[in-house]
């Protein structure tokens, strides 16, 4: 057989695999949505709003995939011209998402995911209030100051069964999905399929 074949073979067994995983997985929604006003999002505020965050998005066990969306907001454009700036500037020597200029600008500001653990440490680099170099929207510099309107996080958890075994990553699978489905402004597509 030659390496073609091989790795024909090889990729099709894998997608096989990932049918037969996928079809023992669900998603649902993990908890109440997380809600903030725009209003909050300045320095004075950011301690509280840190405390905030790590109480609600305590460490779970769980796989989960986000939502960032805004509610009670028509300025899209203005909100993705503003980050545009804001990451060409570099404000606060911080790394920006990358912006998805091929996406329309609408309510779905990112979906991601975080594995295990990782969530409220995730969540609070989107707000920038971690790490400046991890590629986060950082919020409380990015977001246009005179935009009025409320940010909200839905969480979804993906009961699948154990991967140990396997390198197919159904969690980049449902979070690509929503990628497709809602056409964030901001952030990458995971790459897969």
């Amino acid at each position: 057989m030659n390496l073609t074949q091989q790795l024909k073979n090889g990729i099709l067994e894998r997608l096989a695999l990932t049918k037969e995983l996928a079809s023992k997985t669900s998603i649902e929604l993990y908890k109440d949505d997380f809600t903030i006003d725009s209003s909050e999002l300045i320095k004075e505020n950011s301690e509280e709003l840190s405390k905030r965050i790590k109480s609600y998005f305590k460490n779970s066990e769980d796989d989960i995939i986000y939502t960032v969306e805004l509610v009670g907001c028509d300025k899209y454009e203005k909100v993705q011209e503003n980050f545009e700036t804001i990451k060409k500037k570099k404000k606060g020597d911080r790394s920006y998402s990358k912006v998805n200029d091929k996406n329309d600008p609408c309510k779905y500001l990112y979906v991601g995911s975080s594995q295990r653990k990782n969530l409220a440490t995730r969540i609070r680099n989107h707000f920038g209030l971690g790490g400046k170099t991890v590629y986060s929207m950082h919020l409380l510099y990015s977001f246009p100051k005179d935009i009025n309107c409320k940010i909200k996080i839905t969480l979804y958890k993906i009961d699948m069964p154990s991967q140990e075994d396997n390198a197919i990553n159904l969690l980049e699978l449902y979070e690509q999905e929503l990628w497709d489905k809602y056409k964030p402004m901001f952030g990458k597509q995971s790459g897969l399929l």
